[in-house]
């Protein structure tokens, strides 16, 4: 069966061509990445974010927390349409035009890896029972945002949050989370992490408020 052809960029985000996946990582093309990240504030202004539990099978980072929803743009595929369909597929909500974000992009260069990624925020609140389980993802966690971001940038040793896990589907338990959660990536991963968490506060900050305003 053929690889899936995924989109090639340069170093400014532009799309310069595509490529079967494998040869795309065995010759250090610089691949198309989409993330998707999901905040809100609460009624009571405290904002929250939802992340996931990475379980698709060889995954080098299996286990590891991550944003709800990611993976390769397609080939003649734009970066928010790959951000829409990656939503759907892993958080399966198909999200409007109006309740995806653009955050920025970053290129990511490390151990003859390299990639251009573009990320997204969905702006609308994400219940955990609303969310649908696929083989990437065991678990969605919801988290304090202000938590998530003392976290990975070393402030705190661990924070609370609440978790929904693909085998007990029907409930939803309190999970700690640690450092251990985020050790297996690299520090530029780690970094765009960190810049996500900075990107989303700001937009909070300064964005319209969920639900947008009508009239």
């Amino acid at each position: 069966m053929p690889d899936e052809l995924i989109a090639l960029f340069d170093g400014q985000g532009q799309s310069i061509g595509a490529k079967e996946r494998t040869a795309a990582y065995r010759d250090g093309d610089r691949v198309g990445l989409v993330f998707v990240w999901a905040a809100w504030r609460t009624s009571a202004g405290v904002a929250r974010t939802l992340l996931q539990t990475r379980s698709r099978p060889g995954d080098p980072y299996l286990g590891s927390l991550d944003a709800p929803a990611g993976g390769h743009i397609r080939a003649g595929e734009m970066p928010a349409a790959a951000a829409h369909r990656e939503f759907a597929e892993e958080v399966g909500i198909a999200l409007t035009p109006a309740e995806l974000v653009f955050l920025g992009q970053q290129p990511l260069q490390y151990t003859g890896r390299s990639a251009m990624q573009f990320f997204y925020l969905c702006t609308r609140p994400i219940s955990l029972g609303e969310t649908v389980f696929n083989e990437e993802v065991g678990a969605f966690v919801e988290v304090g945002l202000d938590d998530f971001d003392a976290l990975v940038c070393g402030r705190v040793a661990s924070i609370k949050g609440q978790a929904r896990y693909k085998e007990t589907p029907n409930e939803t338990r309190p999970r700690e989370i640690t450092p251990a959660a985020f050790a297996a990536y690299s520090e530029p991963i780690m970094d765009a992490i960190r810049r996500s968490a900075s990107a989303i506060r700001v937009y909070l900050d300064t964005g319209p408020i969920w639900p947008p305003a009508t009239g």
